[in-house]
């Protein structure tokens, strides 16, 4: 069939064919019985009578889920949040006790900003990028290559793996120039401009599914983004962009794996689109300003979470809402004790433990400002800059479990008061890394206040933290985002390093 041809039409394509397949086995296996029981009474050129119309839509529902792939899989730690679900959850093992120190270090001599969590590849490798400069080290600390943006340039997105290529979208003057570099040689495969885009600068995350690449963009906004863009991750060709009437924080799209991709706005509002660029549903109101730094996640539950502030007459408030993926419908809604902070993460809490959405919560830390601004603004806040964890289940939104994470007597970030190298400016980091959850159920957060590391795990299972179920770890340097994991090993990278790598 001449629809056949499109990649997006595989499915009934492929289902069509294997209900004929089926037919055609039918009359192979009726004709061996009839042989096997010397029996010529079976008429086998009969319609099969177990292909019936439910069987067709089984099997068509069964292909819909191999019509697409998820690439991002490939690697232990692909992009921010890991993978396309962007749900920073993974099924292995990391280190959780972080008494006896790190393995190794990156020093961060240039004293070069981080902004985002270092990507590990099926090999154990470990590519942090900074905002001028792109590096590849083996698991065991070997420097094997660097790749430099144009002087001129400034990389503020966080990079992604995909098909054996690391991609990167320097910008200059907010244009943004997309890049595919090889990931064994550090050599550019092809790099393509983009002069009618525009770039804001903040902490998105580049993702690439099914051979798209998709990036944010700012059309009709000043800062955020409010604008998804496809691109060909074959060569960068454009495909299609759709302009939103919400504002995006650190944009970072995520999918289902159904040829679909979701995202959320600062404020609630939740999309859904095809690879295509169509709309599929939205909930929530447009709005043109920023709520707070957070997003959403895909969980392996069908479901959508999002974190996020919105306004009403009893003033604001921030929360974490489950929507159905079908058609966009909440499903829950919690209030958050603090301001939202960062995207959520969903994953199980161990072997046999409940699904969470984990929400990092805390207050913003700000720009250097006069003392006597400082010291006013930390009295307002009770004296000292809070953070914390919350996990919540994700079925129902109930809390699980709470972890308050030190006092910090500043309005600044650790860090971002301290000389850093040429042409860097302040990190200014939301008040949290987005939180990890491991496969033995612990949770890594990253403090944007103090850059304390630390791993939370509700070891026996009483909805309370106590202090021997955390262990911390003290960079002294602020986080912008999370750390990466891999079997056995965990990657920690705060906005001014150094680099900490702690395996097993």
């Amino acid at each position: 069939k001449p629809f056949c041809l499109s990649p997006f039409a595989l499915e009934p394509c492929r289902a069509y064919l294997l209900v004929h397949m089926m037919r055609a086995l039918w009359h192979i296996l009726c004709l061996a019985l009839a042989v096997a029981n010397h029996c010529d009474q079976v008429d086998c050129h009969d319609e099969p009578p177990a292909v019936s119309m439910l069987q067709v839509h089984l099997a068509q529902k069964a292909l819909q889920q191999t019509t697409y792939h998820d690439d991002s899989r490939a690697y232990y730690w692909s992009n921010r949040g890991r993978d396309v679900l962007r749900s920073s959850s993974a099924p292995y093992k990391s280190p959780s006790n972080f008494s006896s120190g790190p393995s190794w270090i990156w020093p961060n001599d240039l004293k070069e900003q981080v902004r985002h969590s270092p990507l590990i590849d099926a090999d154990m490798n470990i590519y942090v990028c900074t905002t001028t400069r792109l590096r590849k080290f083996t698991s065991s600390g070997t420097l094997l290559w660097t790749w430099s943006a144009e002087p001129a340039q400034k990389m503020t997105a966080s990079p992604v793996l995909y098909k054996g290529s690391i991609y990167v979208l320097p910008h200059e003057s907010h244009i943004p120039t997309a890049a595919s570099i090889d990931m064994a040689t550090g050599t550019m495969n092809w790099k393509r401009h983009y002069a009618n885009l525009t770039h804001s600068g903040d902490a998105e995350s580049l993702s690439i599914y099914n051979g798209i690449f998709l990036f944010g963009a700012a059309t009709n906004i000043m800062k955020g983004m409010d604008t998804l863009v496809a691109v060909r991750a074959a060569d960068g060709n454009y495909l299609w962009e759709y302009v939103t009437d919400a504002v995006m924080w650190n944009f970072m799209p995520s999918s289902p794996g159904d040829g679909t991709v979701l995202f959320s706005s600062t404020c609630g509002t939740v999309f859904r689109l095809s690879l295509e660029g169509e709309l599929l549903w939205r909930v929530g109101a447009g709005h043109d300003s920023m709520c707070v730094p957070a997003g959403g996640a895909v969980g392996p539950n069908g479901l959508f979470y999002a974190e996020y502030r919105e306004t009403s007459e009893d003033g604001a408030a921030s929360y974490v809402a489950a929507h159905n993926i079908s058609d966009g419908s909440v499903v829950w809604k919690s209030k958050l004790p603090y301001r939202a902070a960062q995207y959520p993460a969903v994953g199980q809490l161990g072997p046999g433990g409940p699904l969470a959405v984990v929400a990092a919560i805390g207050d913003n830390p700000l720009l250097p400002a006069f003392p006597e601004t400082e010291a006013l603004l930390l009295k307002r806040n009770g004296g000292a800059w809070r953070n914390a964890v919350i996990a919540l289940d994700a079925a129902t939104g109930a809390t699980l479990w709470h972890s308050q994470d030190r006092p910090w007597n500043d309005t600044v970030a650790a860090g971002d008061r301290d000389k850093h190298g040429e042409g860097e400016g302040a990190c200014w980091p939301d008040a949290q890394g987005i939180p990890v959850i491991a496969g033995d159920g612990s949770v890594y957060t990253s403090s944007s206040h103090h850059g304390d590391l630390r791993t939370i795990r509700d070891a026996d299972a009483d909805g309370i933290i106590s202090p021997w179920e955390v262990s911390t770890f003290e960079t002294k340097q602020c986080f912008l985002n999370s750390p990466s994991v891999a079997p056995g090993m965990l990657v920690a990278a705060p906005c001014w390093g150094p680099m900490y790598v702690f395996k097993d």
